[in-house]
């Protein structure tokens, strides 16, 4: 009689464990479907509406709402589905799998369906929960609340502010272009979508020259342009900080007069979320350099495992 109590008690806890599992999988299912169910009924994420500071709020309050989980339930079945290696797979699956649907098709704006916002969200959430769990080392009590594991923390850490930057900031970033003229001031800018924007400053082109190769074929070409009374030699690629997240790139010119050309094309790029993505990036090579440099830890517990 014991005997098969027993049996029916270890029954039922499997039981019980697959129905979790199960569960996860299909929370996942329900969302992905939430959002192709949204992609086609109206379209795109609408991206333009999350800027400042609406994405800034929304930003902390997904922050906060992971930490405060992680604080105070840490054994809840979502928690634990984010830390285990099931949602780590899916999170690298779905952020290979968009990018490479964005190299081979070129469709930049794919970022802004809804599916693509939820792959992006949910790879910061497993990467936070990951971070928070293994930020630290392991006690002889199992607790995570040893030395700091620096090499860790900049490897994970530089990732998520670079996921951060490149979301959030997403909406805050915007692309005019301008038409100077040879000795004519300009401040009137186009966004890619046909609307006007008046800049703040000033600009007229004073010189502009192109390097031709022996084929004949332009190899190079810059121009000397007035910003806001400032005189800046723009070449291509090589762009000029205005100000604090904008950059002015050289982007064409009137081919057909060469370097008697009365215009050049410039590009206006706002991005101010731009330095959390170089911050991440140097994150990411200090943490490379001293895993190079000490070794892996081999004393630490994996933190892929779940508590």
């Amino acid at each position: 009689m014991k005997s098969c109590s027993r049996h029916e008690y270890f029954s039922r806890i499997h039981i019980f464990a697959y129905g979790c599992n199960a569960m996860r999988y299909i929370i996942l299912i329900i969302l992905l479907a939430l959002s192709l169910a949204l992609q086609f009924l109206v379209g795109d994420f609408p991206v333009t509406f999350l800027t400042f500071p609406l994405n800034l709020i929304l930003f902390f309050c997904w922050l906060l709402t992971v930490i405060w989980t992680w604080r105070s339930a840490r054994k809840s079945l979502f928690v634990r589905f984010m830390l285990s290696p099931s949602a780590t797979r899916w999170a690298l699956f779905m952020m290979l799998l968009l990018c490479l649907v964005i190299g081979l098709t070129g469709k930049r704006n794919l970022t802004h369906a809804w599916p693509s916002v939820l792959a992006f969200l949910f790879f910061q959430t497993v990467l936070m929960y990951v971070i928070l769990r293994g930020c630290r080392k392991a006690t002889a009590t199992g607790e995570r609340l040893g030395a700091v594991r620096w090499r860790f923390v900049f490897l994970h850490a530089g990732l998520l502010l670079a996921a951060i930057s490149l979301f959030w900031g997403a909406p805050d970033k915007r692309e005019f272009r301008v038409k100077a003229f040879r000795d004519v001031p300009v401040r009137e800018a186009f966004s890619v979508d046909g609307r006007t924007e008046w800049l703040p400053y000033m600009m007229e082109m004073k010189d502009f020259d192109v390097t031709v190769g022996q084929d004949g074929v332009p190899s190079d070409y810059s121009a000397l342009v007035e910003v806001d009374g400032t005189e800046v030699l723009l070449k291509v690629n090589h762009p000029h900080t205005v100000r604090f997240g904008e950059d002015i790139y050289l982007l064409g010119y009137d081919a057909a007069m060469g370097r008697n050309s009365e215009y050049c094309i410039l590009q206006i790029v706002r991005d101010p979320w731009k330095y959390g993505v170089v911050t991440g990036v140097i994150m990411m090579l200090i943490g490379a350099l001293m895993l190079f440099v000490g070794g892996p830890d081999r004393r630490s517990a994996s933190v892929s495992e779940i508590e």
